[in-house]
């Protein structure tokens, strides 16, 4: 798996370092465009658009939990919304490497999860964020001729929570 890291991009062919096809281009655009979808659709609960980013045989890890699968993956926004005021993730770096119809991927985010806590014997109440770095380990393929999670390993590297100071009005 750590070598994985270290390819070229479906941008560059193995000869040359040149670009491939515009076919490999417009994959690795779609593929890069699953991950900032997943992102909107988890913070605004688009359960539609969620839905229609996974595989029906998805493999979703996160954690120590076991892996879920497609009828537990729909839940997980509304589950968000539950616990949270608000979520905002973002998006930063993505590698993709294409194999004809599949591909693999490494994505990074940083996640803001804000809630509700109380000072003094719950009387104050204030906004924290709960902030994750996280790195996604994807599996893609192509069904139906558009790209989908096969595969999403959620790898957090460090948590931290933040006192929220409300903007001036």
């Amino acid at each position: 798996m750590c070598c994985r890291r270290f390819r070229k991009s479906s941008f560059e062919s193995e000869e040359s370092g040149a670009v491939n096809s515009i076919d490999d281009v417009m994959d690795e655009l779609a593929i890069r465009d699953l991950s900032h979808r997943y992102a909107m659709a988890l913070d605004k609960n688009d359960v539609e658009v969620w839905r229609a980013l996974f595989s029906q045989g998805i493999v979703f890890e996160s954690g120590t939990s076991a892996p879920r699968g497609l009828e537990d993956v729909v839940r997980i926004p509304e589950d968000q919304l539950k616990r949270y005021k608000k979520t905002l993730h973002s998006v930063t770096t993505q590698q993709v490497f294409l194999d004809g119809d599949k591909a693999t991927g490494e994505v990074y985010c940083v996640a803001h999860h804000i809630y509700e806590d109380f000072h003094q014997n719950d009387r104050l109440p204030f906004d924290l964020s709960h902030n994750f770095l996280i790195r996604y380990d994807d599996d893609y393929v192509r069904e139906d001729g558009r790209w989908v999670f096969a595969r999403r390993r959620i790898i957090t590297e460090a948590r931290f929570v933040h006192q929220i100071i409300p903007a001036a009005t």
